[in-house]
């Protein structure tokens, strides 16, 4: 796959070279208290088993390929076949990065790559107190569809013995094998040049 240029920062599919530092990224986040219920990251082996390995793709300096700035993934809602189509969304960037639009380019490109997996809905859990990451999902076309409360207790952080809410924010995607307007679109064009007659060569 080819790394997509954004601005001052390339987005390129995950190696797993670049763990440690995805690693050490996301547990900055959980740092804040306010990103997961998590204390601590996965190891790689479990990392790329619960995540849907296509959609996990970080953002890296253009003059560093190794350089890991921020990463987004999906992984499956629930385990049940028929709602395979469901993800639920991970984004983090590094502290450094932020200012960037790193994070809204890593969503757009996960929302992309969903789209081309046929995915019809992506879930993101986002506690109420991370207005940032609601605000960035928001940006996007999420919409607020619920609270479900008392869903754990903290365990560590500023919050530590806290009973939290989780808001959960949905973006739906075109249904797969229904035709998008600009789908529509497209083939119509398409169709009139086909069916407009060749003009004759004069002789």
């Amino acid at each position: 796959m080819v790394a997509m240029s954004n601005r001052d920062f390339t987005i390129r599919p995950i190696r797993p070279e670049d763990y440690p530092q995805v690693r050490e990224i996301y547990e900055s986040g959980l740092g804040t208290g306010h990103a997961s219920y998590e204390t601590e990251g996965p190891t790689w082996a479990k990392f790329a088993t619960n995540k849907i390995i296509e959609t996990v793709f970080v953002a890296v300096e253009p003059d560093d390929d190794e350089k890991v700035l921020g990463w987004v993934a999906a992984a499956q809602a629930s385990t049940r076949s028929v709602f395979h189509g469901v993800v639920e969304d991970s984004i983090y960037t590094h502290e450094d990065a932020r200012g960037r639009g790193v994070s809204g380019a890593l969503l757009d490109k996960l929302i992309q790559t969903c789209k081309d997996l046929n995915k019809w809905a992506i879930h993101s859990w986002i506690f109420p107190e991370n207005e940032g990451s609601a605000g960035l999902h928001v940006s996007r076309g999420f919409v607020k569809v619920g609270t479900y409360h008392q869903m754990a207790k903290m365990t560590y952080g500023e919050l530590a013995g806290t009973w939290r809410d989780t808001d959960i924010y949905e973006l739906l995607l075109p249904k797969p094998g229904k035709k998008t307007a600009a789908d529509a679109t497209s083939e119509a064009d398409t169709k009139e040049v086909a069916e407009t007659p060749a003009e004759a060569d004069a002789e």
